[in-house]
């Protein structure tokens, strides 16, 4: 069975970044609603690619930078997100064809919506703010429209070579 690799030693951190630099890029008030949650989209990636060497600490710390980086975020509010959807990603990706494109989407809603709801939570026991009503939930449905693009461009950072 063919295993997939990372294409050079840092291809995740350097994908993490470039996710990084996407979610800090300011735009306007209307586009900034449906931005998409470019890390967690990551994250599936590379959980779907390399599941069994994905690190959890690793992933809670990628989520402690975001936290002091992104304007408005609570210490430890991604982290813990993010560890929700590697965690999740993995092990329901198990269950799936990695190439079943519908699979993938519905994969993809359950486990961004429980990364929105975790973070939604988050804010309301700690009453930091309004979330918006249903504009909320944008990032969710722009996340999914703009998955099968951003899937194959990460595509060109992982090489696919025969298992021993």
């Amino acid at each position: 069975m063919p295993v997939k690799d990372p294409r050079f030693p840092g291809a995740v951190l350097v994908t993490l970044i470039l996710a990084m630099v996407l979610s800090l890029i300011p735009l306007g008030d209307v586009l900034s609603l449906w931005r998409p949650e470019w890390i967690a989209l990551t994250l599936v990636h590379w959980a779907l690619i390399i599941r069994d060497r994905v690190s959890l600490v690793v992933v809670f710390a990628i989520g402690l930078i975001v936290d002091t980086t992104l304007p408005g975020s609570l210490l430890g509010q991604h982290a813990l997100g993010y560890v929700l959807v590697t965690y999740l990603a993995v092990r329901l990706s198990l269950r799936m064809t990695p190439e079943a494109f519908m699979q993938q989407l519905a994969l993809l809603f359950v486990i961004l919506g429980a990364y929105m709801l975790a973070n939604l939570w988050i804010l309301r026991v700690v009453g930091a703010g309004s979330t918006g009503g249903w504009l909320y939930w944008a990032p969710l449905l722009s996340s999914i429209a703009i998955w099968p693009v951003f899937h194959s461009l990460l595509g060109y950072f992982h090489v696919q070579r025969k298992a021993l």
